[in-house]
């Protein structure tokens, strides 16, 4: 096999894959400055958290939108070819965010991405992300090394979530109301494992792959640049503004 054949056979059977050194340094760390140095909330949402008596900011999403920097990381036709090569024929960026992670800042409960019930502005019921593909990829690319000590991902492999069924709706009867974090009586079944990254890393994994984080215990923060990419017929602005017209006005938030 060649390598991008190792690669889809490799992932198509964990549901991860971790490619050392594939974006450019340089780049990066150019765009982190330019994220530091902006101040534009137009088209954006800001989280926010506490920690101490400090309220400091936690997540952006939709950074591509303000930031033509990170979109033409994001969009560029390495990273989409190979997305394209190792799982999703029809590759759309679905959605993006930055996760700060200050030194203090909390972690996040083990979920899987997309996995939830939600409710539309009509009373409709929803069924997560499956509302708009069948097929997502995330990709975690830091902007500062990610650490044990700073919080990096922990990731389980896909087939850990086949034990609480092989379909969406099975899955979701396992998962905390209005959120994909699993039920702890659940947590027992998955073995996790942690993702260090250096800036240049990137740690692709499938949807169905359960991942967690834990607060930064060290002096310095954990910045990452955290896309996720579907396979869909449908051009990716169409997509996107449903998704967060969907966020905005569902009747219950969309935690995801």
């Amino acid at each position: 096999l060649n390598n991008s054949k190792k690669d889809n056979f490799f992932f198509k059977k964990k549901g991860f894959l971790i490619k050392k050194n594939f974006l450019d340094k340089r780049n990066l760390v150019k765009l982190k400055d330019i994220i530091e140095k902006k101040n534009n909330k137009k088209n954006i949402f800001y989280y926010y958290e506490k920690v101490g008596a400090k309220k400091i900011i936690r997540r952006i999403e939709r950074v591509t939108e303000d930031t033509p920097q990170a979109k033409k990381i994001l969009c560029s036709k390495k990273l989409i070819n190979y997305l394209k090569d190792l799982y999703l024929k029809k590759c759309r960026l679905f959605k993006d965010k930055l996760n700060f992670k200050h030194p203090g800042g909390g972690g996040y409960k083990p979920h899987i991405d997309g996995h939830f019930l939600w409710t539309d502005k009509n009373e409709k019921k929803k069924y997560g992300w499956k509302e708009y593909s069948n097929k997502f990829v995330s990709v975690v690319i830091p902007l500062e090394d990610s650490t044990l000590k700073n919080g990096c991902i922990f990731l389980a492999e896909k087939n850990f979530t086949n034990k609480l069924g092989k379909n969406f709706k099975d899955i979701v009867k396992k998962i905390e109301k209005n959120t994909p974090n699993i039920k702890k009586k659940y947590l027992k079944l998955f073995k996790f494992f942690p993702v260090e990254l250096e800036i240049g890393d990137v740690l692709f994994f499938d949807w169905r792959c359960a991942h967690f984080s834990k607060k930064n215990n060290s002096n310095s923060s954990r910045m990452i640049l955290y896309a996720t990419y579907c396979d869909s017929d449908k051009n990716s602005n169409i997509l996107r503004n449903k998704y967060y017209k969907d966020k905005k006005f569902s009747k219950n938030p969309i935690k995801n």
